[in-house]
């Protein structure tokens, strides 16, 4: 009762402080740094200070940086639907722009159009239950029987596999299968083995989520660096879809083994009462076929892969890769599309009133407003991607390129403790991208 009683008063303290930020652009002084002057910053007509020229936030861009860290301090502290909202009205009223173009912004962004459909997807995969059969079938296989490692790893590696479907899935799936193995084999809770792996399923589901570059994450930041690439000219490249996929897949492979490497010579845990279980054990209720509801997402998520990564791997240079990479839109109306016209037996294959009732709208509304202001903040008239990009140059000059990498990482590692890391990349990459051009270094790794 005491908790509960202390709860809402941390709530009204977080928002207050969350309200404070969101509105305090429009009192306090301009952000401003003394820079030396190039090419660049020529046509902006800055004033001279000191040797060098002071180059300030605009006031336009003081007013919408407040507004984006209030509402990323109200999502991080107290909630992840009205603060965006909040944030959008905010953004109306300061003078910005008028509520038409704010909202044909808002939910006009192309970006933002293309996750309300994946998100269709997401639903349906979840709907299915596709996610569990996957899990399960890998978990039945014989190759686990008396070999402890090679159990362990097969856990890591489905909850890898499944969280392509679905992160959040992944998580409670895979900890119940661990926690019926942890009971079959005679562990017991605070055992080496219970925390480590509990642990370590959450570290492979997070490695999942950075890896898939056709939902979630990394496919959010893809999508970003495509747009400004599209937009922005030279300073962005148009990452390959497939090379980052292969990349990001082998790093997962490696920290998986890294894993397991360290719960075998580091921890040295004792994996011994798992050599009496076998997959029968494990899963004691025979798996039924995939039905045709699994069928068909399965399709479906499979489609919208390949629409991604085939123009990755043939080029843009001919008919079928060009029209793909066009269209990368209409691929992601289109699963849905086949979703909500699959008929069997004069009946809807997947229901996709009821699915959508999984809808995960929370996840939208928190990209799409983030597109929104991270968008406006680092855009034209506000100055804040100069600032950001000026003040990195000077922590990153004169060091090498994989100086550089590392400085990046670091910074990447440390901010993403304190706001959503979709986010906090929505915000570094076009500023990552000017201040890799600026060094004369290849911004894609």
């Amino acid at each position: 009762m005491e908790n509960a009683s202390k709860m809402p008063v941390t709530k009204i303290i977080h928002t207050i402080i969350g309200l404070v930020i969101m509105f305090s652009g429009h009192f306090l002084p301009n952000f401003s740094m003394v820079v030396l002057p190039d090419a660049k910053l020529a046509p902006l007509n800055l004033p001279a200070v000191d040797g060098g020229v002071l180059l300030s936030v605009t006031h336009t861009g003081m007013i919408v940086t407040l507004i984006f860290f209030g509402v990323i301090y109200l999502w991080t502290f107290v909630d992840t639907v009205w603060p965006g909202l909040l944030g959008i009205v905010a953004l109306i009223f300061s003078g910005y722009a008028p509520a038409g173009k704010v909202f044909s912004m808002f939910l006009g962004n192309p970006m933002v159009v293309m996750i309300f459909f994946l998100l269709m997807l997401a639903a349906a995969i979840v709907y299915s239950n596709l996610a569990q059969w996957v899990a399960r079938y890998l978990m039945s296989r014989p190759f686990v029987n008396g070999r402890p490692w090679v159990l362990t790893a097969t856990i890591l590696g489905t909850t890898f596999i499944v969280a392509f479907l679905d992160q959040v899935t992944s998580l409670f799936l895979m900890w119940s299968v661990l926690f019926t193995i942890l009971e079959k084999a005679g562990f017991r809770k605070g055992d080496k083995y219970t925390s480590v792996m509990t642990v370590n399923i959450v570290i492979v589901a997070l490695l999942s989520f950075s890896t898939d570059p056709f939902k979630g994450g990394a496919f959010y930041l893809l999508s970003n660096l495509h747009n400004l690439a599209a937009s922005t000219g030279s300073a962005a490249v148009e990452l390959n879809t497939a090379a980052y996929f292969a990349f990001a897949l082998l790093i997962s492979i490696c920290v998986i083994i890294l894993l397991l490497l360290m719960m075998k010579f580091v921890y040295r845990i004792d994996v011994s009462p798992l050599r009496k279980l076998d997959a029968a054990s494990i899963n004691e209720e025979p798996l039924p076929p995939m039905n045709l509801q699994q069928k068909l997402v399965l399709f479906d998520f499979l489609l919208y892969a390949a629409w991604l990564l085939v123009p990755a791997i043939i080029g843009k240079g001919n008919p079928v890769g060009a029209f793909l990479a066009r269209n990368t839109l209409t691929g992601s109306i289109l699963v849905v599309l086949i979703l909500a016209v699959a008929m069997s037996k004069g009946k809807p294959v997947i229901d996709i009133m009821k699915s959508n009732k999984l809808y995960a709208w929370r996840v939208f509304l928190l990209i799409a407003v983030a597109f929104l202001l991270g968008g406006i903040m680092t855009g034209k008239g506000t100055n804040v991607a100069l600032v950001m990009e000026y003040g990195l140059r000077d922590l990153l000059g004169g060091m090498n390129y994989t100086a550089i990498c590392i400085c990046v990482i670091l910074i990447g590692i440390i901010f993403t403790n304190f706001c959503n890391s979709v986010v906090l990349g929505l915000v570094l990459s076009p500023v990552l991208l000017a201040v890799a051009a600026s060094f004369g270094v290849d911004s894609a790794p």
